[in-house]
């Protein structure tokens, strides 16, 4: 059993973004890499211009970004623009991607669409012009798989009609969303949902993809947190006739919050994949203290562990440890805290095997 080409699912926000626009080389994070849209993205704001980055540092190194539209609403700015959220980007990284790659850039799409299990009618034609524009992917998502074989496999087979997709250009991405503890019943429904999607869409077309961070932080004890979310997709493969692929949802809780990500604790804190665990580590902010020197204690501590993977391993490792005390650089912001967590982890699930991830 190996995890093959894993997948990581992260939110539109700054620091996931800066990840991504951080990879420096082909072998830095090999994970297919699916980013959730968020009402907060706007044409006029700066996380737009930090996508279409994102996308273009993919492209450089032949991979191209998955965008998710499931968490828009339709009045969200995206949605708003004419041909729809998917289309409108898909011209903006396009031609960001000539421009930079200039011939190289022609031979491959702006994004690869994650369309839900049951997307509208609709949204289903408006991803046909897309692949019309230019052949590509098609991920179908599917949240909390509970349907009946046939039920499913008539979905998909609507999904794909509708897109004018094949087997062999679909991929289905079986969704457990938040995993606190695994259950056989659960084992059992993801188990038959991924037979279906196998046996209609070919072998190793299916991804599982579950998250165990929570919402939120209850004590400022550095722990060490199991990762379900491992567990859970081996048991899957124990039970599957075909391969699996892993996926995850990084550092962060998979669903986002209702404002939008304000609610981000300011308290200096870190998420630190390592072998089937996170290290979670927290600082209170006392009165006259500031984030980016409680940060700095923070690592201080995470670099003196016999887990951490040093400085050479990632963008993020590099820069944590340049976050340190005599290290020469600060950290007081949220967005930069998830910007080196998540570079850390994409590294870590692209490149552990199975026995260790």
């Amino acid at each position: 059993m190996h995890p093959g080409r894993s997948l990581v699912t992260v939110k539109c926000k700054s620091g996931e973004l800066s990840a991504l626009r951080n990879l420096s080389s082909p072998d830095d994070a090999r994970a297919d890499v699916i980013v959730e849209l968020l009402d907060s993205v706007s044409p006029s704001g700066r996380i737009l211009p930090a996508l279409i980055s994102a996308a273009v540092n993919l492209a450089n190194f032949g991979r191209t970004l998955w965008l998710d539209t499931t968490w828009l609403t339709p009045t969200s700015p995206l949605a708003e623009q004419q041909g729809g959220a998917l289309e409108y980007l898909d011209e903006l990284i396009e031609s960001a991607i000539a421009a930079k790659l200039g011939l190289l850039g022609l031979d491959r799409p702006g994004l690869i669409p994650v369309v839900p299990i049951d997307a509208p009618d609709d949204e289903l034609r408006r991803t046909r012009l897309l692949i019309e524009h230019q052949d590509r992917e098609v991920v179908i998502r599917i949240r909390r798989p509970n349907r009946s074989a046939h039920e499913l496999g008539e979905r998909i087979r609507s999904v794909m009609r509708l897109t004018g997709t094949r087997p062999g250009r679909v991929r289905a991405v079986i969704d457990a969303e938040f995993v606190e503890t695994v259950s056989t019943r659960q084992v059992a429904a993801i188990t038959a949902t991924v037979t279906t999607a196998s046996d209609l869409l070919g072998p190793g077309a299916a991804q599982l993809l579950a998250g165990s961070i929570p919402r939120t932080r209850d004590t400022y004890a550095t722990i060490l947190r199991d990762r379900p979310e491992v567990t859970l997709w081996e048991e899957v493969c124990e039970g599957s006739s075909g391969e699996v692929g892993y996926g995850d949802y990084g550092v962060t809780h998979p669903v986002p919050p209702a404002d939008g990500g304000n609610a981000r604790s300011p308290s200096p804190y870190l998420c630190y994949t390592v072998p089937r665990k996170t290290v979670v580590l927290r600082r209170k902010l006392e009165e006259g203290d500031g984030a980016a020197e409680s940060f700095a204690d923070l690592v201080e501590e995470l670099v003196e562990r016999d887990d951490f993977a040093g400085p050479d391993y990632s963008w993020g490792d590099r820069e944590l440890t340049q976050c340190r005390r005599t290290g020469g650089k600060t950290a007081g912001a949220v967005s930069r805290w998830i910007a080196m967590a998540t570079s850390h982890h994409l590294q870590h699930v692209s490149h552990r095997t199975a026995e260790d991830l």
